[in-house]
């Protein structure tokens, strides 16, 4: 919890602390199970609507603690660009 709300006062610098950080472009990727960022399948943190930075002490991939922009910021984002590959993800994309 302490990196994810250092996190976000770093990014209050830049940005308005009573809106959405409004990002000009986000560079992504996924893993195997459709996770981008940290946001995985099913996990709570996917719920999120207030936070823009969220701890994930849970992950089921490693490592088990990290952080996480949030569903909200990554979709106010002004562009997402994903860049991904290998076969295996082949099926998450379609």
């Amino acid at each position: 919890a302490e990196a994810a709300n250092d996190y976000i006062k770093k990014m209050a610098v830049y940005f308005p602390p009573d809106s959405l950080p409004r990002f000009d472009l986000l560079l992504l990727g996924m893993g195997p199970d459709g996770h981008t960022c940290s946001l995985f399948p099913g996990h709570r943190v996917l719920d999120e609507t207030s936070r823009w930075v969220c701890p994930i002490n849970d992950s089921p991939k490693p490592p088990p603690s990290r952080i996480t922009l949030t569903f909200p910021v990554i979709n106010n984002a002004k562009a997402c660009l994903f860049a991904i590959s290998g076969g295996s993800k082949a099926d998450m994309v379609k």
